[in-house]
């Protein structure tokens, strides 16, 4: 080996050559960060979408089997003054209560209270010393539910002769819209909104 390829071997890498290197360094560590950090939240928003939908699932089996197993009670909104259809008879009322009596005609509610579901059972409900429950987790909150009951009257009140032709000949039903959200998103991220529509079908039959 000459003098001159001696003196080549032993330079080492020059300063453009490290710059270049370190260049390329930053520029793959920070694509790896990058990627990590959005599969990060794309996997805490698919938790939170599965924490969400979980919840609501639950809430919505509870009410969907006290519906199926109970009556509406039309009583109960007729001595609230709340209308479940318009004057017209046609346009359905929504109402943000859902009233049930259950096999053994006790009171089942539902409402919203603040940002979560809550149901009650029995007399008290009607007391301030009645027990609500929350339904929904602690890191889900309800942002809006309404419920539309058809018909709007009371299908099997008791009648007689040419009044019960004027009573609807069908089955009491529950349209449910339902919008929830989990609590406390991470920072950067959006809560994870879930919009849930779906009619029930009560199973009671008293005619």
């Amino acid at each position: 080996m000459s003098h001159k390829e001696k003196k080549l071997a032993n330079q080492g890498f020059s300063t453009i050559e490290l710059l270049v290197v370190m260049a390329l360094i930053i520029v793959v560590v920070s694509a790896a960060a990058g990627i990590f950090l959005y599969v990060s939240r794309v996997q805490k928003r698919i938790m939170a979408n599965q924490r969400v939908q979980g919840s609501v699932r639950f809430a919505l089996e509870t009410l969907v089997r006290d519906l199926h197993s109970s009556e509406i009670d039309y009583d109960y909104y007729n001595q609230a003054g709340l209308d479940l259809i318009e004057s017209d008879g046609v346009t359905v009322v929504a109402v943000e209560i859902l009233a049930l009596r259950d096999s053994s005609y006790q009171p089942v509610l539902y409402r919203k209270n603040s940002d979560t579901l809550e149901v009650c059972r029995g007399l008290s409900c009607f007391t301030e010393a009645g027990t609500w429950s929350a339904i929904l987790s602690d890191d889900v909150q309800v942002v809006s539910i309404k419920y539309y009951i058809v018909p709007g009257v009371d299908p099997f009140e008791p009648c007689s002769g040419a009044a019960c032709v004027t009573l609807p000949s069908e089955q009491p039903r529950v349209t449910l819209a339902f919008t929830a959200q989990s609590k406390d998103p991470e920072p950067g991220t959006s809560p994870t909104v879930l919009w849930l529509q779906t009619t029930i079908v009560s199973r009671s039959y008293r005619r």
